[in-house]
């Protein structure tokens, strides 16, 4: 299979191309701003819509699943008509699908407005990943992965303290129609600034086809790990709120300050990433990053005072960033010549992972409680830091 693609061998990589990954990157922000805003707002959406916790948690699943899914339909349509092209459209849909999301009172029509949503930023991420891919060498693209997590790691950070803050001066109804405006913005530059990319032609001699990607070596143990990585990690992260309500009594703006935590820990170690990258293997770092998203959890297990769990939400974000973006960068390295559904299937693998892994996580809440749901989910995480050490920490073969 062979995939040649004008978008890999852009002739200016200067300015144009700059302004052209700023946008990808405003509009990556703008779908974690999205993903992560429902969490700290569980508690207040469970009151208001009279659902128990559990099952208002399905609002993530329900945006994680749906994105998981669409990586399916992405990929290929990436890696056939253009991963800008793409992104662009699947951003305008996921505009309008945010802005729409609270203007109807029940539970199920927001559920639904949310699996839209979650379906059209199924293109946004991964097919950036893939175009870094393209135009990034690899001994400087876990740098540049690492800046665009940056943006998704400010916006963790500003989506849960936002959405925390709107909720408790204003309503939750607010903050919906306001991200929708903002990813109008974004889309709006994606289109500008990546119209030289869109109009390049891109040959193609066959369609990408997943059998021949999931054949490639060493591509099914990295889709099954960032699987399990997503089920543990962000399938737990959601209840967080919940026992910081639960067993300190904060409310909206205290758990969006404490949740902000990971997305601010998480600005801060990609923008300490590429000096790390120049001292440490990546054996090194899938290690300290799988530990330190392991403590998190298990700090928080037992955790006698709110700031403990807030130094876990910490520990937490810094680990994602050394753990996942060496697991990304191996994704856009994986199948060179169909690099959009090879990303596609990581992502997808990552939010089935995370989608059922809050369904499943939560109904073990209900019969285990948060103390021993979250030393469950620790104990797993140091079994799985393991296990991605040995099979992912020898160097990349050249």
């Amino acid at each position: 299979m062979t995939v040649i693609a004008s978008e890999t061998a852009l002739p200016d990589p200067g300015s144009a191309q700059q302004r052209l990954l700023l946008a990808l990157g405003a509009a990556v922000f703008m779908v974690n701003l999205d993903a992560r805003v429902v969490a700290p707002l569980l508690p207040t959406l469970a009151a208001e819509l009279q659902v128990s916790l559990p099952r208002a948690a399905w609002l993530v699943s329900a945006y994680a699943l749906p994105y998981g899914l669409c990586q399916l339909m992405f990929g290929p349509l990436a890696d056939r008509y253009g991963k800008v092209t793409v992104c662009a459209h699947a951003m305008a849909a996921f505009s309008i699908g945010t802005a729409c999301t609270s203007l109807w009172p029940s539970f199920g029509a927001i559920l639904t407005l949310r699996v839209l949503t979650g379906a059209s930023a199924a293109g946004l991420i991964p097919l950036t990943l893939a175009y870094i891919g393209d135009t990034v060498p690899y001994e400087r693209r876990q740098a540049a992965i690492a800046t665009l997590m940056a943006s998704a790691g400010a916006a963790q950070a500003l989506s849960t303290s936002l959405g925390g803050s709107i909720a408790t001066f204003f309503s939750w109804r607010a903050v919906f129609p306001c991200l929708g405006a903002l990813a109008c913005l974004a889309t709006l530059g994606v289109y500008v600034f990546g119209r030289q990319a869109r109009r390049a032609p891109l040959l193609t001699t066959q369609r990408p086809r997943y059998g021949a990607v999931l054949l490639t070596p060493g591509m099914r143990p990295l889709l099954a790990l960032v699987c399990i990585e997503g089920c543990l990690m962000f399938g737990s992260f959601s209840y967080l709120s919940g026992l910081l309500e639960a067993r300190f009594g904060l409310g909206a703006l205290g758990i969006g300050f404490v949740l902000s935590l990971a997305g601010l820990s998480q600005l801060f170690t990609a923008r300490l990433l590429p000096r790390l990258l120049r001292r440490w293997p990546e054996r090194r770092l899938l290690g300290a990053g799988g530990a330190a998203m392991a403590f998190c959890y298990l700090a928080s297990a037992a955790a006698p005072y709110w700031w403990v769990v807030a130094l876990g939400c910490a520990s937490l974000g810094t680990g994602f960033i050394l753990c996942h973006t060496t697991l990304q960068t191996r994704a856009t390295e994986a199948v060179p010549n169909a690099r959009g559904t090879a990303v596609a299937l990581f992502a997808f693998s990552l939010f089935m992972g995370s989608g059922f892994g809050t369904a499943g996580l939560g109904v073990l809440l209900e019969r285990v409680g948060f103390g021993t749901l979250f030393s469950l989910v620790g104990s797993l995480l140091l079994l799985f830091t393991l296990v991605v050490v040995r099979v992912l920490g020898r160097p990349k073969p050249q």
